[in-house]
């Protein structure tokens, strides 16, 4: 969706395309990281297994919903990784024009917002989906109108 957003805005280089792959990548993993209990509902795992087994998890230790350390160091580890892509892509926002600026910086500090509301719950995304409130919406919303203007 991302490159097909830039190319309508008449963006066709491959610097923006590849920081945009960044933030859409991270956007789609924060929402799994955050999404793993509805996901575990309707039988789907999105979690890479080998992620997993480097914390000594298995397949069925998701499934089962256990949650102990070696989930809460398979978290950390992917909200890491998750932003670092959203820092990668982070420069988008400011090389782009207008409304799509806010967009950009908006999707990326809401997404930011996610993982930092997994880290609050202490990571157990197996029984509980992380939400940020209205009122932080509003918060980023409001910074993120100051710092592109």
């Amino acid at each position: 969706m991302g490159r097909l957003v830039l190319y309508l805005c008449g963006y066709r280089d491959v610097e923006r395309q590849r920081l945009s792959d960044a933030t859409c990548t991270a956007l789609q993993l924060a929402n799994f990281w955050q999404d793993v209990s509805r996901d575990l509902d309707i039988g789907r795992i999105y979690i890479p297994l080998d992620a997993a087994a480097a914390q000594g998890l298995t397949e069925s230790d998701i499934v089962e919903r256990r949650f102990d350390e070696r989930y809460v160091r398979l978290m950390k580890d992917l909200i890491v990784r998750t932003r670092t892509l959203f820092a990668e892509g982070q420069p988008l926002a400011e090389i782009v024009d207008g409304r799509l600026s806010v967009d950009l910086e908006m999707f990326t500090r809401g997404g930011l917002a996610v993982l930092d509301a997994i880290e609050t719950m202490g990571y157990d995304t197996l029984h509980h989906r992380p939400a940020v409130s209205k009122l932080k919406q509003a918060t980023l919303l409001g910074r993120t109108l100051v710092s592109t203007s």
